[in-house]
């Protein structure tokens, strides 16, 4: 059950991922083609700020937020993890899941709640192009709901985070001097 619950989190997680990754490719066209525009032409890319900071960059925060965590690229704090290491049953993951899947999952249900009161409303920009506001407040809930998702997952089938070196830093072992044929480092050889 968990792997075909975690492949239909993955497929989803890919798939948000990918929209992000268009919404910065986006963004990054529209702020070249802005700048371009206002310093060679004196004629700048109208509504490049507010398609910049009303849909792109919500789409890409809240659409990449699954991905890092089931990649483990969010920040972790390891304060007390040496000690509630030994606790049985990885109860200090599934609490920390919990919480967090409670926390997301309210942002959601708020977020989707005002996402259809402004699509209700069709709230627009003022200004001179009136941009529809109600389609930014659609990414906020579905990033939010499904990595409320994805950590109610790993309530029920928790995974060890991954471990760090002295330094705090996680490093692939070709980074950090390990060979991953022989497992010694560059002193070893």
């Amino acid at each position: 059950m968990r792997y075909w619950l975690e492949r239909g989190l993955s497929f989803f997680d890919r798939a948000f991922l990918l929209v992000a990754q268009v919404a910065i490719v986006l963004m990054m066209v529209t702020i070249c083609t802005d700048s371009l525009g206002r310093y060679l032409f004196n004629r700048p890319l109208r509504g490049a700020y507010e398609v910049t900071s009303l849909y792109l960059m919500v789409v890409l925060v809240f659409m990449a937020m699954p991905a890092t965590y089931a990649s483990g690229g969010h920040i972790r704090l390891d304060l007390f993890r040496s000690s509630l290491a030994r606790l049985p049953g990885m109860i200090p993951e599934r609490l920390n899941a919990l919480l967090a899947a409670c926390a997301f999952g309210l942002v959601a249900w708020y977020a989707g709640g005002e996402a259809i009161d402004r699509f209700m409303q069709r709230r627009t920009t003022l200004g001179i192009i009136q941009f529809p506001l109600y389609w930014s407040y659609v990414w906020v809930p579905v990033g939010c709901t499904l990595l409320a998702l994805r950590l109610a997952l790993e309530v029920i089938f928790p995974q060890k985070p991954p471990a760090a070196d002295p330094g705090g830093a996680h490093l692939p072992a070709h980074e950090a001097g390990g060979d991953d044929d022989t497992g010694q480092g560059r002193a070893g050889r």
